[in-house]
């Protein structure tokens, strides 16, 4: 059985070669949205223990990436979550849970208090994960997701439990 775990992550720019695959695959098979190397590489991910890659840990580096969370500073006491996916095969195994309840903390000791994030509007189960942690739809997105209609969501980041 994979020892799989969140790790914290580089930005993108200095990713290996497989790991942006490995990233574009993961946005394919879970959202639909279909990224082109650079695209990834350049996205403004900044290095801070928020920033998670889910990994098998007994798998020798560089080890695949099968979930992503990034997350960056957006405006005032307001963080992003820029991306946020697991592959299929780790969903339902509190995966999801673990990496927000990391990001949360790293967050909060940042001076955060507020998260926003945007999300499909055909992903029910990610809206109710968003709305179990306080989040609400504040507006559509149309065009924003080349496969249909989005959401913003927004809410106040929970202090960790300690």
């Amino acid at each position: 059985m994979p020892r799989m775990a969140w790790i914290p992550g580089d930005r993108p720019l200095d990713f290996p070669e497989t790991a942006v695959r490995d990233v574009i695959r993961l946005f394919k098979n879970e959202t639909g949205e279909i990224y082109a190397e650079p695209s990834v590489r350049h996205l403004p991910i900044p290095v801070w223990d928020a920033n998670l890659l889910l990994v098998d840990l007994d798998e020798a580096p560089p080890r695949a990436v099968q979930g992503v969370m990034w997350a960056t500073p957006f405006k005032d006491d307001i963080v992003r979550v820029a991306a946020f996916v697991i592959g299929a095969q780790h969903q339902g195994q509190k995966m999801g849970s673990r990496a927000w309840d990391r990001f949360t903390a790293e967050a909060w000791a940042k001076g955060f208090r507020h998260v926003q994030l945007e999300v499909k509007a055909d992903n029910v189960a990610a809206q109710r994960f968003y709305t179990r942690r306080g989040l609400t739809v504040q507006q559509e997105l149309h065009g924003y997701y080349k496969s249909g209609l989005g959401y913003m969501m927004r809410g106040p980041l929970v202090p960790p439990s300690d």
